[in-house]
Parts: structure tokens; C-alpha cells; sequence
């Protein structure tokens, strides 16, 4: 057995490490809340309105338990309260572990969710549809999973629905990883012809084209202003679309049609589509490798065509000032909206490693100038984090953006802090404060994540709904 010994000198740096925090920027920490804690690993979060009440519902994975919840809002007046928050395990019998992403899906195109992608890339490497079979959407008995790849073709890491083949009810699209030998690649399934879900054998699945290492950001959008939805990814290295090939292609020969690929950046990874100028074309936001001196880069959309983009970069004076850190920080999610009043665009990231887990960036000008952007923390510093994709939605119904995310911490080691948003403090009053987010427990009639869980959770959710309508 190997023996390591340390040098004073050693000890030091490691200690100096571990308690410095650099001064990156101006730090407004936003009040944090959690929707829910009592997992390991969340990874990820997705927003819609399953129960139609006009109230930001959530969906969020959990790969190290091996979950899948559905969270339903309490609404503004209890939203700030832990045990007001409903969650449903959605599974419906289909194995979870490994999950890598949720996501809302309206499979019928009636303008409601009605349903639960789930993207699973580890040993089960599945892709999965969960919906309400029964009546009581709180019931997680009632739910029922389908499961759209039984035999381990690849690592899913993101799927979403609409329609493709301008034929029927929407179809799927879903993003892997490079496994086994093989390329990292877009697929879509075509939906049944009949309204119902159907049965697995069904979906008939086709191939889009490759993508680099991972799926890392997957969007169905119509790029090239033709009336058509296209497929817009991320890898980890690049970002671009497929060109749909037509309906009458997909119909006649779906196994054959050429989706041509059209590169955006050939750097890069996360995206969000933002429009800060009212001209009927949006622009990207491409998050940058840790590496770079940039945070991002403003990808300014030249014509309709979807093929003709010039980048600007999103630098900051505070944050990887052109000296990459000793310590590891990686960009996880970016998304754009207004959270101040002003009419500057607000540019939200979060991150993974070492620092701020997430932070503003505002440019200080035009964005062409080329000028650095001003960038204000909106968490503390950490040691370790591992935040991941973001949601700019008004959770609370206060008329201001909020920032919905997870954080899912180092798998075994530790369970993360879980599905949590930070309230926006535009229409709350007094100063922000600064607040850590509690590692709470589940309570001891919680849920449990084992057999019997719909049990134990229904008579749960049936004390807390009388306790809070009596408040």
C-alpha cells in the first residue's frame, strides 16, 4: 500500500484552497427555497402546466435514486413552503436510474401537457414516455411508463415532442451519447397514428445525424423560416441544427431522408435562444468551454435563413479574466430575460466546481461593442457545486422572473441540495438577504422512496392539503 506524505507547503496550499474565496464581483444573493431535498443527484429541471391551473408545475429527475417527480405549484401563497409543494412519483413502473433529463410533452398537440419524457444514459440507457392513466394525478399509482427502447442501443440524454412529420400527434426527438463504439446521434420517433399513446413496438424510430461526444442542449424550432420544425443541438463541442427534409420526404421514405446539417459554432455547448431586439429574429447565447476566457458568446442571428451568425463575446473583468483558475469551473446552464425593471437584457448562467454556483451578466453597452459585461454572483461561493440547467419562470406569480435550477451535488458523496429556485427580489419587499438553502430531511411520513411509497404519500399529501387549507 501506497503511503502519500505531505509537505507543510502542501498542507498549506490544499488549506488555502479550501477556505479562500476569491472577490469575483458584486454579490447580491438571491433568496433560495427549496421545492424538494429528499432524493440523491438531481439533474436537471423542466416547467409546463400538467394540472391546468395557470401555476409553474416542475419535473425533475434524480439520477443517483433513481426518480422521477412531478412537483405541482401550491401556488403564491404557500410556493415558499417545503411541505406545500406536491411530489408525485410519475414513473409508472419504468426503471429510473441513471436519469439524465425530463421534460414536459404535449403528445396529443392540444396545447396541454399531457405527458413525461425521460432520457436515461447510464446502465439502462433508455428513453421513456410517462403519462396519467388513471384520475388522480397526485397518485402515482395512477401513473404508467412506457419505455421506447428496451434493448440498450445507446445513452439517451435528452428528448423532446412536437410534430415532425406534419402527420398525427407529435413525435419525439432524442439526443444520445457516444457509447459502445458508436457516434453520439439525433434520432426521432414517429408517433402512432392512433391518438393513444399505444404500445412500444409502435414508435418507429429513424436516424437525424451525428453529434459530438453528447447531446448536450436539444431544441425543435423552425431555424430556416419554412414552416417546418428543425432540430437545434449542442454537443459538447459545437453547435448547430438539422434541416428538416420535408413532409413529403419524411412520409414517403423516413428512413432515407437527408436532414442536412448546418453548423452554428464550432465551439461551445449549452445554448438558450434570446431575443433582445424586437425583429422577429432571435439570437443564441452559447455558453463557452472552462477553458476560454469567455464566459459566452452572442451569437446575432445575420438573416432568416438560420445559416449566417455573427459572434460577439460575453467577457467579464471578474470571472476567467484570461488566466484559467487552478480550480475546475465549468458553465452547466444559460438563459436570458428581464429580472431587473430595466431594459437591458439579463443573461443567467449557472455552473459547476469551484465558485459561484449562479451569477448575472448585463452587458455594459451594445453588445457589438465588444466591451466586457458587468457580473453580479447571485449565490455564494462554494467549494464544490454542481448546478445544472435553468428555468427563467415567475414561480411565485409576482409579475417578476425567477430562477428555477437543481443542484445535484457529487452523486454518492453527496446528495446535492435538490430542486430549488431563487426568488427574484424585483417585486419583493426590502433589501435581498443573503440565505443558504437548508439540507432538509424528508419528514417521516414523507413519501418514502421504497415499496409502499404511493401509500405513504397519498395519506401525506391528504394532511398537508387539510392543515393548509385550514391556515
Amino acid at each position: 500500500m501506497k503511503v502519500f506524505r505531505l509537505s507543510k507547503v502542501s498542507v498549506v496550499l490544499i488549506m488555502w484552497l479550501c477556505v479562500a474565496e476569491p472577490v469575483y464581483a458584486p454579490n447580491v444573493y438571491w433568496q433560495m427555497w427549496p421545492i424538494d431535498s429528499s432524493g440523491n443527484g438531481a439533474d436537471g429541471v423542466h416547467t409546463g402546466d400538467l394540472n391546468r391551473d395557470g401555476l409553474v408545475d416542475v419535473v425533475s429527475g434524480w439520477e443517483q435514486s433513481g426518480d422521477l417527480m412531478l412537483y405541482l405549484n401550491p401556488g403564491p401563497e404557500t410556493v415558499r413552503h417545503l411541505e406545500s409543494w406536491s411530489r408525485v412519483d410519475i414513473s409508472g413502473g419504468v426503471s429510473i436510474e441513471g436519469i439524465e433529463d425530463a421534460a414536459f410533452a404535449d403528445l396529443d398537440l392540444d396545447g396541454f401537457d399531457d405527458a413525461v419524457l425521460s432520457s436515461i444514459e447510464s446502465d439502462t440507457q433508455t428513453l421513456g414516455i410517462h403519462w396519467l392513466e388513471g384520475e388522480d394525478l397526485e397518485d402515482p399509482a395512477d401513473w404508467r411508463g412506457l419505455n421506447l427502447t428496451p434493448a440498450k442501443r445507446a445513452g439517451y440524454m435528452k428528448a423532446r415532442a412536437a410534430q415532425i412529420d406534419g402527420v398525427g400527434g407529435a413525435d419525439i426527438v432524442a439526443g444520445t451519447k457516444a457509447i459502445d463504439g458508436k457516434e453520439a446521434s439525433i434520432f426521432w420517433f414517429k408517433a402512432p397514428y392512433e391518438t393513444e399513446y399505444g404500445e412500444m413496438g409502435q414508435w418507429q424510430r429513424f436516424y437525424v445525424g451525428e453529434v459530438d461526444v453528447k447531446t448536450v442542449t436539444l431544441v425543435i424550432k423552425d431555424m430556416d423560416a419554412d414552416g417546418r420544425p428543425d432540430i437545434v443541438f449542442a454537443g459538447r463541442s459545437g453547435v448547430g441544427w438539422f434541416r428538416n427534409p420535408g413532409y413529403e420526404s419524411l412520409g414517403i421514405s423516413p428512413d432515407t431522408a437527408v436532414w442536412e446539417r448546418i453548423v452554428i459554432a464550432a465551439t461551445g455547448s449549452e445554448f438558450t435562444f434570446c431575443d433582445h431586439i424586437v425583429d422577429g429574429m432571435e439570437d443564441m447565447i452559447v455558453a463557452t468551454s472552462h477553458n476560454s476566457g469567455m464566459v459566452a458568446k452572442w451569437l446575432r442571428r445575420l438573416d432568416a435563413s438560420g445559416r449566417h451568425w455573427a459572434e460577439y463575446p460575453i467577457t467579464s473583468d471578474s470571472l476567467r479574466s484570461g488566466q484559467p483558475s487552478r480550480l475546475k469551473f465549468v458553465i452547466k446552464g444559460v438563459a436570458c430575460g428581464y429580472l431587473d425593471g430595466d431594459d437591458q437584457i439579463d443573461v443567467v448562467f449557472t455552473g459547476s466546481g469551484h465558485g459561484h454556483g449562479v451569477f448575472v451578466m448585463t452587458p455594459r453597452s451594445k453588445i457589438a461593442s465588444g466591451l466586457t459585461w458587468n457580473l453580479v454572483n447571485l449565490t455564494p461561493y462554494a467549494n464544490y457545486m454542481k448546478y445544472d440547467n435553468l428555468r427563467l419562470v415567475d414561480i411565485d406569480a409576482d409579475g417578476d422572473l425567477d430562477i428555477l435550477t437543481t443542484e445535484e451535488g457529487a452523486g454518492v458523496f453527496t446528495p446535492g441540495k435538490g430542486v430549488l429556485w431563487l426568488e427574484n427580489p424585483l417585486n419583493q419587499p426590502g433589501p435581498p438577504t443573503t440565505v443558504n438553502i437548508p439540507q432538509i430531511p424528508p419528514p417521516s411520513t414523507a413519501m418514502a422512496r421504497t415499496d409502499g411509497k404511493a401509500v405513504k404519500y397519498r395519506q401525506d399529501r391528504r394532511q398537508r392539503f387539510e392543515r393548509v387549507s385550514r391556515q
